[in-house]
């Protein structure tokens, strides 16, 4: 049994104006089961390419960082540069939080 993830970032309201809507989550999601195809960097540049034309891409981002989801691509963004991101966002909220760097 897993637990629930508790979501930080419960708006998903503008997930129907996301440009992925509908379409094969195995292009977003490269961590897909092993039956499925293996991923390569020519899928995450397809993620990237349909996330850069997407009217919703900043809310996308901010949901997947706020929730701490790790997986895929979420806002034209995948798991390592998120994971950068977040360490950023924590260095930037002690550093104005009167913390150091």
């Amino acid at each position: 049994m897993t637990a629930n993830r508790v979501l930080k970032n419960r708006d998903t309201n503008w997930m129907a104006d996301a440009a992925c809507r509908g379409m094969n989550p195995n292009i977003f999601f490269w961590g897909a089961p092993k039956w499925s195809v293996s991923h390569t960097g020519a899928d995450r540049t397809q993620a990237k390419a349909i996330c850069a034309k997407c009217p919703v891409r900043s809310e996308c981002l901010d949901y997947a960082l706020d929730n701490n989801i790790g997986d895929g691509t979420w806002g034209g963004v995948d798991e390592g540069d998120r994971a950068s991101l977040r360490r950023r966002r924590m260095r930037d909220a002690r550093v104005s939080a009167g913390g150091t760097r």
